[in-house]
């Protein structure tokens, strides 16, 4: 049982490690100047940090289901909770960056000489920058989860 629950453990891991390196490099790109190409890579990257995030989730979901803890444990943790919610906003923040990527680039296949305003980028690197810095909450809230406290 020790050696299923370190395997889930690795992959929640592995994951999550995926999808903030996604967050970090949309936010470093977007320090660019988007044209065509630029939008391109962003929606590249943007699919890696969907597959970071399903990923999470499932390994998540795993271990919550088929871990040492058991699903009672997690029930009753606050910290847990707000890990939840905190995953959550970032997941329905991530929407509007997603759906910018998806514009620009079919933007850009119908004019050759594509470029979005720098206030544009800007503000779309401003919610990519806020899902960053509430990502850093969640490694928090599962310390806090995983010793018990709060309950």
């Amino acid at each position: 049982m020790l050696l299923h629950d370190a395997a889930l453990s690795y992959l929640h891991f592995v994951f999550a490690f995926i999808l903030a390196a996604a967050i970090a490099a949309e936010a470093w790109v977007l320090r660019l100047p988007v044209d065509g190409r630029v939008a391109r890579l962003l929606l590249r990257i943007d699919l890696f940090y969907a597959i970071g995030a399903v990923g999470v989730i499932i390994a998540g979901v795993s271990r919550v289901a088929w871990g040492a803890k058991g699903d009672a444990f997690y029930a009753t943790q606050p910290f847990f909770w707000a890990k939840m919610a905190t995953f959550a906003v970032i997941g329905l923040i991530s929407i509007a960056p997603t759906r910018a990527f998806i514009r620009w680039v079919k933007a850009s296949k119908s004019d050759p000489a594509f470029a979005i305003p720098e206030a544009d980028s800007k503000r779309i690197r401003r919610l990519v920058m806020v899902e960053l810095h509430l990502l850093a909450l969640v490694p928090l809230f599962a310390a806090l989860m995983a010793r018990g406290i709060g309950s």
